[in-house]
């Protein structure tokens, strides 16, 4: 997870980078043809690069949905209940108990706050990377028109 997160920091910060210089030069005034085609590529590349991360990140946040959350924590309760949910060392955690009681306990697991965790992360990162794809768009749109006027 901490590889691809650090993909994605460096994409943002490569979009922040082109949005501050673009915003700079086009407050500025200074929009010749010669460097909105250059504004326009580097929006343009950044979207590629964007792409196989959308996808990796599209899929990982469908995996890590409201059904899986559901699923995980439902087979930490039964493991709970029967007695069989144990740490990395092989020591019981929980002892037997009401599959209400095991349903509790799953929820403050250490495996359950674990896939939450990467859910969220999954989830923002999705949004995040859909948003800056819209914005993207939006300043290619932009270009497009300043170049034509």
């Amino acid at each position: 997870m901490s590889e691809l997160a650090d993909k994605l920091k460096d994409i943002i910060e490569q979009y922040e980078d082109n949005r501050k210089a673009f915003s700079n030069t086009y407050s500025r005034g200074s929009l010749e043809r010669n460097s909105l085609l250059e504004y326009q590529t580097k929006f343009v590349s950044l979207k590629a690069d964007l792409r196989p991360y959308m996808a990796e990140i599209t899929k990982k946040n469908t995996r890590y949905d409201d059904k899986s959350a559901t699923a995980i924590k439902f087979r930490i309760a039964i493991a709970i209940h029967e007695g069989e949910y144990k740490n990395e060392q092989g020591e019981l955690i929980y002892e037997t108990c009401s599959i209400n009681q095991a349903e509790k306990f799953a929820s403050g697991s250490q495996d359950y706050k674990t896939f939450i965790n990467k859910r969220a992360f999954y989830k923002e990162s999705y949004v995040n990377l859909r948003d800056i794809r819209e914005d993207i768009n939006s300043y290619i749109n932009l270009i497009k028109d300043l170049i034509k006027n």
